[in-house]
């Protein structure tokens, strides 16, 4: 599971990293067959959007016989879509009702996205709601404030843990058994890389427990700084953050304080908001 370890920090951002392809377990609970389908799914990406068998099982590990198989299975049931000009297939409408259920039933998104627009007008920067899935931070919510925007950000954009402020955010709010967890998790993905590594995580920690957020300058995107607030949603066990990004040449640390602070503040009145806020409707016919 996860990516694995390298010895130098990429050039550009790795959009694949944190993304957990698991197709086997020897759990005899574990359905073999579900997860080779779910994986075929996952791998596809932005910047992946079309892709053959061929390159399916290259990137899970999955035999091309049996690829051949799911591929038509999931199209069939409406969840892939092929592509003649092509040769390749893609992800279809099929997906979106597997996630709506999840969005409608999330009220932060739509109590936080007008606290998150007027902050990112505010402060020039772009400003984002993820909640910790796995080894990746996914978007659920955005709001953009910079001049030039990563026009990446939307919701369902999927960045790694480890390396944003998002990510070592959550990790700064999760107790000591969970954090221990996800450090074992973590040495097995990252291996050589994991003291350097594990050094920077602590830190993160180390300033969320005493300022309440965290700063992230070049860690991933090597042109983008941010910093980050945890928010912990729900049972207790849901971890979401939010952030604030901009240019390396904008974010000096004065402005990442600045804009730590406000992130503080938006958190608090999202969560006054929650404890005010009407259920939300039920749709239907009934």
């Amino acid at each position: 599971m996860g990516r694995p370890a390298r010895h130098e920090k990429p050039v550009l951002p790795d959009y694949s990293e944190g993304i957990q392809i698991k197709t086997e377990d020897e759990d005899p609970r574990f359905n073999n067959a579900l997860a080779r389908g779910l994986a075929i799914l996952r791998v596809f990406q932005f910047d992946q959007a079309l892709l053959g068998n061929n390159e399916i099982a290259e990137l899970t590990a999955i035999p091309k016989a049996t690829v051949s198989r799911l591929t038509y299975t999931l199209t069939q049931l409406g969840y892939l879509r092929y592509r003649e000009a092509f040769g390749k297939y893609e992800l279809a409408a099929g997906v979106v009702g597997l996630a709506y259920p999840y969005l409608v039933n999330m009220p932060v998104p739509s109590i936080a996205r007008p606290l998150m627009e007027e902050l990112a007008e505010r402060s020039r920067t772009n400003v984002g709601l993820a909640v910790q899935e796995g080894l990746s931070m996914l978007y659920l919510e955005y709001a953009l404030g910079e001049t030039n925007p990563s026009r990446r950000q939307r919701v369902g954009f999927r960045v790694p843990l480890v390396r944003t402020s998002m990510g070592r955010a959550c990790i700064g709010a999760m107790d000591r058994a969970a954090r221990a967890r996800l450090y074992d998790e973590l040495r097995a993905s990252y291996r050589k890389e994991w003291p350097a590594l594990q050094r920077e995580l602590d830190e993160a920690v180390l300033q969320v427990e005493t300022r309440g957020w965290c700063v992230a300058a070049a860690t991933f995107d090597p042109f983008t700084g941010s910093v980050a607030v945890p928010f912990v949603h729900g049972d207790g066990r849901t971890l979401l953050a939010f952030n604030s990004t901009a240019s390396v040449r904008t974010q000096t640390p004065a402005v990442m304080e600045r804009n730590g602070k406000r992130l503080l503040e938006l958190a608090a009145e999202v969560r006054r908001r929650l404890l005010t806020a009407s259920p939300a409707p039920k749709l239907g016919l009934g």
